[in-house]
């Protein structure tokens, strides 16, 4: 006890000492106390070393302080300068509608715009719809392309008609009116990765101009670029990757597109890939015809 009470008188008279005479600003002060050797920077470096905390502190306080004004701000503009989610009526009042079967309902516009996307990924979001018989090559020339956009870093996504049955699709038929609502919602998801700035190449029969058209729709003009498969049936049969020919011509499988469904040929495709029993490019080949026509159109950059 004695020797903290010492300590303690010890430091009583250091700091006397040091209001009495203090040291200067370039010089360290050495104290003795209690054996122990204490050395402090004196003049601006000590003050220094405690007020920068303290005003980082302050600062820091402050950007809180503009942060929170700032988001309050943001909110009251939500909220139609009303202060927000505070229990006071709306200022501007939202308009809505019913599209479908779905009522009031209104469209959220965002400040980040299908623009600014394609400007970040340096490229142009579109639908590139690969339409054609079963077996005429529409995946395979999917994947091709697919590689060809990801090797001169385009960011491509593929919607097969298969592929989609396995999720998104999984509760819909072959009967008539399920296999138009596959083609609709496939539509309407592709709709969707173009304004994502994404390069969106859909691969599925779709055998009916009227519903290739209605997905031609939803986009802006120029965003749906038809691919048509242009392969003969005798060499689609041959072919016959997943033994659906046989199955539909032995009466196993009813309603199959080229067999006994028709199939609708395009009219005015933006690209016609051609294909017959002598001629045969390569998926690569073909993926390039259709590489060429984008950067001639300019959707290989913003």
């Amino acid at each position: 006890m004695a020797a903290v009470a010492t300590q303690a008188f010890s430091f009583c008279k250091l700091s006397r000492s040091l209001r009495a005479k203090p040291t200067t600003p370039s010089k360290a002060a050495v104290f003795q106390t209690g054996g122990r050797k204490l050395e402090t920077c004196g003049g601006g470096a000590a003050r220094s070393r405690f007020v920068s905390p303290i005003r980082a502190m302050e600062a820091s306080d402050a950007a809180k302080h503009a942060n929170g004004a700032a988001n309050q701000s943001m909110v009251d503009s939500a909220g139609g300068n009303c202060g927000g989610f505070s229990g006071i009526s709306w200022k501007n009042t939202v308009e809505v509608a019913t599209v479908g079967s779905s009522t009031n309902i209104a469209w959220h516009k965002c400040s980040v715009e299908k623009c600014d996307r394609e400007e970040m990924l340096n490229q142009k979001g579109c639908v590139i719809w690969i339409t054609g018989l079963s077996g005429s090559g529409k995946s395979t020339v999917a994947c091709a392309l697919s590689r060809a956009l990801h090797a001169r870093g385009k960011l491509s996504y593929i919607l097969d008609g298969d592929n989609c049955r396995h999720g998104l699709n999984r509760d819909l038929s072959f009967k008539a009116d399920d296999r138009s609502e596959n083609i609709r919602r496939i539509g309407e998801v592709a709709k969707l990765f173009a304004d994502a700035g994404v390069i969106c190449i859909a691969s599925l029969i779709s055998p009916f101009r009227k519903e290739r058209d209605a997905c031609r729709d939803l986009l802006p003009k120029g965003d749906f670029i038809e691919v048509y498969m242009d392969v003969p049936l005798q060499v689609c049969e041959t072919r016959d990757p997943k033994g659906l020919y046989k199955l539909a011509r032995a009466g196993k499988i009813k309603g199959f597109t080229g067999v006994d469904d028709p199939y609708e040929p395009p009219l005015n495709s933006e690209i016609v890939l051609h294909q017959s029993e002598g001629i045969c490019d390569s998926p690569a080949v073909l993926a390039e015809q259709v590489i060429s026509y984008l950067e001639r159109k300019g959707y290989l950059e913003a």
